[in-house]
């Protein structure tokens, strides 16, 4: 029985070591808006699209149609971070994401799948695509550690 108490102090400063590590430090979020035109219009040719960092845009496409885009993730020169991607608004329903919750340690594409439902009412349907990233204080000291390490 006193063996087991003298473990007590340490499994309590192990978990206390493990719930700081763990600590989110900071939370940073991007909100890109998103955008589709529905036609019911079967055009030939391509349609191509102006898309721009601050938006993702799948042009003008009929029910049916399947559109992919890559959004580009990284932290320049941050540490790495937890990331969750969320989708809200009316194109929520008719989108995907190939990521959802990961870890973001180097540079990551993720794809962004649209499909448009048969029967889709033709017009302008949009929503926002909002990626949050947290920082854990146990993040935070691997990457300043690893940096002095290399100067």
């Amino acid at each position: 029985m006193s063996k087991l108490r003298a473990f007590i102090p340490l499994f309590a400063a192990l978990i206390l070591v493990l719930l700081l590590w763990s600590l989110p430090i900071s939370r940073t979020a991007e909100v890109l808006p998103l955008r589709v035109e529905v036609t019911n219009a079967r055009q030939i040719g391509v349609y191509m699209t102006n898309e721009t960092q601050q938006q993702i845009d799948f042009g003008a496409a009929f029910p049916g149609a399947v559109i992919t885009r890559r959004i580009n993730l990284s932290r320049g020169d941050a540490p790495p971070a937890a990331v969750h991607v969320a989708i809200d608004g009316a194109i929520a329903p008719w989108l995907t994401l190939e990521l959802h919750d990961f870890q973001l340690v180097e540079p990551t594409q993720v794809a962004l799948s649209l499909t448009i439902p048969e029967g889709a009412a033709e017009g302008r349907y949009s929503g926002t695509l909002t990626v949050c990233y947290t920082t854990t204080l146990g993040s935070r000291l691997v990457y300043w550690v690893s940096r002095r390490w290399r100067e």
